[in-house]
């Protein structure tokens, strides 16, 4: 009878020691595809929507081509057009010559030269603004050498040689945002479509904090790229020119990945790079526990774009939108996934994955049946005064 309670205690401990997490298999069987694998796999019909990719090194390849094929960052689209639009503030001067000289009254003297400068005025939602004696001019959309020239010659009609020098003092139209760790912050008018990033980034203040772990992340017509900031100081290509409505934000790196499962602990590991390698981060988790880790059951969780999808040989016809939801499986009994793991770059918002081994059940077992056995013996023996 003692035998048979004591085998009933393991038998319910064992029914007990559930995984936190799914095994390698239950992951393999659930997915809807296996794309790559070199071993049988029965999967149940579940309807499932993620597709699980055996992870090589031709797999990393794929995925370092295809960043570097998104080009990181925008391209310069070269200096802009600085035009005139409602909101900008202008100031025109007009500037007349006539041989028979003009009175200056401010030096009581006859000068040839009339100079007559307007208050600076702001164009109107219409695109107008006030240039005496002309009345009410259209300024919008001109540059302001095409403006210069056209009331040149409006002016010729009423003014002897007429000269007019018009500034752009406020381009109100060409606003640009800059957010995040600069030393003044806000939005900011440029006047010059000659101006770069970090021309920007010196009219806030410069960074307010160290160069190294800061990215810059530009949103320009719904794109939102980012960059390091120390590779646009040592880059010339990635300082490119701005645009108006741009919005720059300055802010401290903290890329992560989520490590769940067989590991020492589960936790966020961060990094202050773009990617890392695998082999990096596992090394930083303190690698696999020796007998609860599967080897073979190391993922990684990935949205995936459904251009590189089928570029991994995925039949993406099944799924919906834009991105498909795609596990990477290592294997790391097999050799060669060791170079897999230091070619294979972690993304920002990765989920690492390692599956327990049938083994720490085992183990579990084995330390309650020791348990069970052991401790009726020691209450024996205790009871019998040894």
């Amino acid at each position: 009878m003692k035998s048979r309670a004591v085998l009933l205690a393991c038998a319910c401990a064992v029914a007990s020691c559930t995984n936190v997490g799914p095994r390698t298999g239950d992951i393999l069987r659930s997915s809807s595809d296996v794309v790559g694998s070199r071993e049988s796999v029965s999967r149940a019909d579940t309807g499932s929507d993620f597709v699980v990719v055996e992870a090589d090194r031709n797999v990393a390849f794929t995925w370092q081509m295809y960043e570097k094929s998104r080009g990181g960052f925008f391209g310069d689209p070269g200096a802009g057009r600085v035009a005139i639009q409602s909101g900008d503030v202008l100031s025109i001067s007009l500037v007349s010559y006539n041989e028979a000289g003009y009175v200056d009254f401010t030096r009581n003297a006859v000068a040839p030269v009339s100079s007559t400068p307007l208050p600076p005025q702001r164009v109107t939602e219409l695109g107008t603004i006030n240039v005496p004696p002309l009345g009410r001019i259209a300024a919008k959309g001109k540059t302001v050498p095409a403006l210069e020239e056209f009331l040149n010659e409006r002016l010729s009609e009423v003014l002897v040689k007429p000269s007019v020098v018009v500034e752009l003092v406020q381009r109100n139209s060409a606003l640009i945002s800059i957010v995040g760790s600069v030393g003044a912050p806000g939005s900011y008018a440029y006047t010059d479509g000659d101006a770069r990033l970090l021309e920007l980034v010196s009219l806030a203040g410069g960074a307010a904090a160290p160069i190294d772990g800061l990215d810059v992340t530009l949103s320009r017509n719904g794109e939102v790229r980012t960059v390091a900031l120390t590779d646009l100081y040592t880059n010339p290509a990635l300082n490119i020119h701005v645009r108006p409505g741009d919005v720059i934000s300055i802010e401290p790196r903290n890329h992560s990945v989520v490590v769940l499962g067989a590991t020492g602990k589960n936790e966020e590991v961060l990094f202050d790079t773009a990617t890392t390698p695998l082999s990096n981060v596992l090394g930083q988790i303190g690698g696999l526990e020796n007998r609860r880790a599967d080897p073979k059951g190391v993922f990684i969780f990935r949205p995936t774009p459904r251009r590189l999808a089928e570029m991994l040989g995925i039949d993406t016809s099944a799924y919906p939108g834009e991105e498909i939801l795609v596990v990477y499986r290592f294997d790391l009994t097999n050799p060669k996934s060791f170079f897999t793991l230091s070619e294979f770059e972690v993304l920002d918002g990765d989920i690492l994955y390692i599956a327990n081994s049938r083994y720490e059940e085992i183990d579990a077992a084995l330390d309650v049946f020791s348990n069970a056995v052991l401790r009726p013996i020691q209450i024996g023996a205790t009871l019998s005064g040894e």
